[in-house]
């Protein structure tokens, strides 16, 4: 049976999308994990990256390597088609099924969507003005988690601090914030980065090349490792590693698309 995780929020702009795109091909890629995304978000960020950005750079890879292919898979989906997408037993195969849901938490869609997922993990932003809106949304996965609680039912919910800025008070605050409200969090976080921002369906940014290109370093590496790591223990996914599908050699100019 597969792991169902969510990336959502309640707020617009909370950067959701891009954490799905930064975490899932290293957790496929470098982590061996069988993934499927299912891109429920209207703006279909997930899909778009794939088809605009990410499709070029794979044919050209083809070229010399034509057993390349994407590291996850990828399906635009109605949030109204996830249980069957769930329930069909041709999709029992993949480790990790992780769904990105409409920014918003208002209608029974996206309620029906949160109950579907054994985690839903929530970008946490420091800023004062998108504090309490976050922890209201990480209120209601906390409501959930007790009602799957009396059902014996497994459901988690975790902040992941992003865009953080060492040293900068707010960030402290967030987690005191959260931690007194007694809202789970991750201890791993991700820092502000240009080269997330760079995030691709293709590459990981575990891949030193294309690290590189994308504006990352050592320490964009060594983030990235530590949510991906907490994230396989605390949600119990196989612990295996995986070479890369793509060659870790992969000639940067394929990756300049305009």
């Amino acid at each position: 049976m597969p792991k169902i995780i969510s990336f959502a929020t309640q707020k617009g702009g909370s950067g959701k999308s891009t954490l799905l795109l930064v975490l899932a091909a290293p957790l496929a890629t470098e982590y061996g994990l069988k993934i499927a995304v299912l891109d429920c978000d209207y703006q279909q960020s997930i899909v778009k990256t794939r088809a605009q950005l990410d499709a070029h750079n794979l044919a050209n890879l083809q070229k010399t390597d034509p057993a390349a292919k994407y590291p996850y898979d990828v399906f635009p989906l109605a949030l109204d088609k996830i249980f069957e997408f769930i329930d069909n037993p041709d999709n029992q195969e993949y480790d990790l099924i992780i769904i990105d849901v409409p920014g918003r938490a208002d209608g029974d869609d996206v309620f029906n969507a949160l109950t579907a997922c054994d985690a839903v993990i929530v970008p946490l932003v420091s800023d004062y003005l998108d504090r309490a809106s976050t922890a209201e949304f990480m209120g209601i996965l906390e409501a959930i988690k007790q009602s799957a609680e009396e059902a014996q039912l497994d459901f988690q919910y975790f902040g992941l601090p992003t865009k953080r800025v060492a040293g900068r008070r707010e960030e402290k605050d967030m987690d005191e914030y959260i931690d007194g409200l007694g809202l789970s969090r991750l201890n791993s976080s991700l820092g502000l980065r240009t080269a997330y921002s760079r995030a691709s369906t293709l590459y990981s940014l575990l891949n030193p090349t294309y690290r590189t290109y994308a504006g990352g370093n050592k320490d964009t590496d060594a983030e990235i490792r530590r949510v991906c790591e907490e994230l396989i223990e605390r949600l119990g996914l196989p612990q295996r590693k995986a070479g890369s599908q793509l060659s870790e050699s992969a000639d940067t100019s394929t990756t300049k698309t305009n």
